[in-house]
């Protein structure tokens, strides 16, 4: 081989390899962690590429203060496309949803932190809220011939269930502390509150137990302090009249100021 042919082969080497580098470059997705806990781990990661000397987002992930994932999925144009996963603290899957079906509500699977399946991706999703980063605020369905409508902590956990019928409450309605424990319990029968009323304290003790009828009170309403020892009670009459007031020292007037005595 003459020297010229050589530098030729050498010259056609190299300027292959800077096209090999230049592509490989434009089109590797780059790691950017945009924040950290205080613990120095990473909050919140971006993933972006370079087409044309503009740089895009591609992706997107979100941690926990203890290294743990909490969501991640991919982006087009500035907007989440694609299957996106999030996860509550403990590794467990919250929600899978595909943002590129997100406007028609198709193919979405909740789950609670006991691993139990709520929403299924067959189930008709009727309407849908978000929090900023993407995860489920609320979303109500039917499945199985029921209407419900669930809402979330921003820590994915259930504050509320609620059960439907033509889209007017009927039936059993849930409400949660962040911790799992239940907040209250009710029932509605056409959009009023009809049957038993329970109230707890965060611990899981009854705080009031009472009855509704056509969203009002009736017959015995029973009040507990934390510890579980009573603390007093009302009662009311099938129309909802209040017969006896609890004693917690308050005085009752009618419109003309005199006192009532019960």
């Amino acid at each position: 081989m003459t020297k010229k042919h050589l530098t030729n082969s050498i010259s056609k080497i190299i300027a292959l390899f800077l096209l090999v580098l230049i592509f490989t470059s434009c089109s590797r997705n780059n790691k950017e962690v945009i924040s950290y806990y205080e613990n120095g781990n990473p909050k919140l990661v971006y993933y972006t590429k370079m087409e044309k000397n503009i740089k895009y987002k591609v992706a997107e992930k979100m941690y926990y203060e203890n290294g743990k994932l909490q969501y991640e999925g991919d982006f087009k144009n500035n907007e989440r496309i694609g299957k996106w996963t999030y996860y509550f603290e403990n590794g467990v899957v919250f929600s899978k949803c595909d943002f590129t079906n997100s406007k028609s509500g198709f193919d979405w699977e909740v789950y609670k932190i006991d691993k139990t399946k709520i929403v299924e991706s067959k189930d008709k999703i009727n309407q849908v809220s978000f929090y900023p980063d993407g995860a489920l605020a609320a979303i109500k369905i039917e499945s199985k011939g029921k209407e419900k409508e669930y809402k979330f902590f921003a820590t994915y956990r259930v504050l509320e269930e609620r059960e439907y019928k033509g889209n007017i409450l009927n039936g059993q309605t849930l409400s949660f502390y962040e911790n799992g424990n239940i907040n209250s319990k009710n029932y509605f029968k056409d959009g009023m509150q009809d049957s038993v009323y329970l109230l707890y304290y965060e611990n899981g003790t009854t705080q009031i137990k009472g009855n509704y009828k056509l969203d009002s009170k009736v017959g015995k309403w029973e009040y507990f302090k934390a510890d579980g020892t009573p603390d007093g009670e009302e009662i009311y009459g099938q129309e909802g009249s209040l017969l006896k007031p609890r004693d917690t020292g308050l005085k009752y007037y009618d419109k003309n100021g005199n006192e009532i005595k019960f």
